[in-house]
């Protein structure tokens, strides 16, 4: 006899969908903590890093957009990184009221190696979850994004 489905009113599935995003979130967060620890970074130097996503060379308002803090918050992060060493901020040559972060050699280097540890990470977390769901899930965390941005055009 096949077990009948049970099909969850939309205030349950939404409720639990509230409840599993902030558990996810926790736990992206202490994700990110640790492995930013590994590198000696703080979990919002990792992220500032993370945006550079394979550019060297960033404008500060851009970074602001990407990283989605205030801009007294990142100064304050990109003067940690500019202390060790990852990055640099100049004038920038063609707008001198704009300011240009660029990655150090150093930066570059750690920012490559933070981006391989990070790709690890969610290897082994995908082990952990059968191959046949591997798709799947990634299709349904795809939709969640692209709804979760759409919902906050709106807001």
């Amino acid at each position: 006899m096949a077990k009948d489905k049970v099909i969850r009113k939309p205030a349950e599935l939404a409720a639990d969908l509230g409840n599993l995003t902030f558990q996810l979130l926790v736990c992206c967060h202490e994700k990110e903590t640790k492995l930013a620890a590994q590198f000696g970074l703080t979990s919002s130097e990792f992220r500032t890093l993370r945006v550079f996503q394979g550019d060297k060379v960033l404008h500060v308002k851009e970074l602001i957009d990407r990283v989605g803090l205030s801009g007294s918050r990142l100064t304050r992060i990109l003067d940690g990184l500019e202390k060790k060493g990852f990055l640099r901020r100049d004038l920038d040559s063609r707008d001198r009221r704009s300011i240009v972060v660029t990655l150090t050699e150093k930066g570059a280097t750690i920012s490559q190696r933070l981006e391989a540890r990070f790709g690890q990470i969610h290897q082994e977390i995908l082990a952990d979850v059968p191959e046949e769901m591997h798709e799947p899930l990634m299709n349904g965390l795809g939709k969640m994004l692209l709804s979760l941005n759409q919902w906050l055009r709106r807001t």
